[in-house]
């Protein structure tokens, strides 16, 4: 019996594999530098130096720039859905919305995993002199955003700043300031950053130190709302393959599942920089 036409499926999981609206779109597409699955960050770069009249007087070689903290080379994750089982995939395949309906599940999934690993990436491990984490305590969530501006204008960034709300924090913007609110959902802007939401952001514990991803919620543990620069971070997509059982002896239907090699990280991969978390 002839299988599915595998190119057809796997051109439904390729097409938008994060939608336009996700605060994972908010990030560098690093795909065109994946080769074998295996992206080769330090050839996407960080600026270099820029020298003016370096050879005004000087016959020494212009420096090299060091790019220590960028890996030359990441093999690229592999994320596997769970099997669905369905009936006559052979005739859903010729059915392009039936298809797409099949894939969509698949592809949701995938993205919504990237998503969760998105955001614990995207959150500092430390507050230093290139990180932020601010703790709103007793005053204003809205000052503690504005404290965070200052943190990246301070950096002399303006640009391409990302800030990611969860429903608790968006309900105290709500609270300190309904006006303001209103303005966000209507503009998805606020005090210089891009807006998005989102729930399943990192964890950090009573004393402010991040939690481990997939660590389970304990009492005394807070959800972050983040902050990043979509140019210090990245996604990027390799192969995609589709594994399928077409009348499987053991369900009596046709089984379908996905792999995606896929990776979402800091391009500063052992340094991330510009990274914020508010607490509260």
């Amino acid at each position: 019996m002839a299988g599915l036409q595998k190119e057809v499926w796997i051109a439904g999981i390729q097409e938008n594999p994060i939608p336009d609206n996700s605060f994972v779109f908010a990030s560098t597409d690093k795909s065109e530098y994946v080769e074998n699955n295996k992206l080769h960050l330090a050839e996407a770069g960080i600026e270099p130096g820029v020298h003016e009249n370096y050879f005004a007087g000087s016959e020494t070689d212009l420096p090299l720039a060091t790019i220590t903290d960028i890996p030359n080379e990441v093999v690229l994750n592999t994320y596997s859905t769970d099997r669905t089982r369905h009936r006559d995939l052979q005739e859903v395949e010729l059915q392009y919305n039936k298809r797409a309906s099949v894939t969509n599940r698949h592809k949701t999934a995938l993205a919504k995993n990237m998503g969760i690993r998105a955001a614990f990436a995207w959150s500092p491990a430390t507050d230093d002199t290139n990180n932020k984490i601010v703790v709103v305590g007793g005053g204003k969530f809205l000052d503690a955003i504005i404290d965070m501006q200052a943190f990246y204008n301070g950096l002399d960034i303006y640009d391409g700043l990302n800030i990611c709300l969860t429903a608790e924090h968006m309900a105290i913007i709500k609270k300190e300031d309904k006006v303001l609110y209103k303005e966000i959902l209507n503009t998805s802007e606020m005090y210089g950053f891009k807006v998005y939401r989102y729930n399943k952001t990192a964890l950090y514990t009573s004393a402010n130190a991040k939690k481990p991803f997939g660590t389970v919620k304990a009492a005394g543990d807070k959800n972050c709302s983040f902050t990043w620069c979509t140019n210090e971070v990245f996604r990027c997509f390799g192969d995609t393959e589709m594994y399928e059982t077409i009348r499987s002896a053991a369900s009596q239907a046709d089984e379908i599942s996905f792999a995606q090699r896929a990776l979402v990280g800091n391009i500063r991969a052992t340094n991330p920089k510009y990274l914020g978390a508010i607490l509260s």
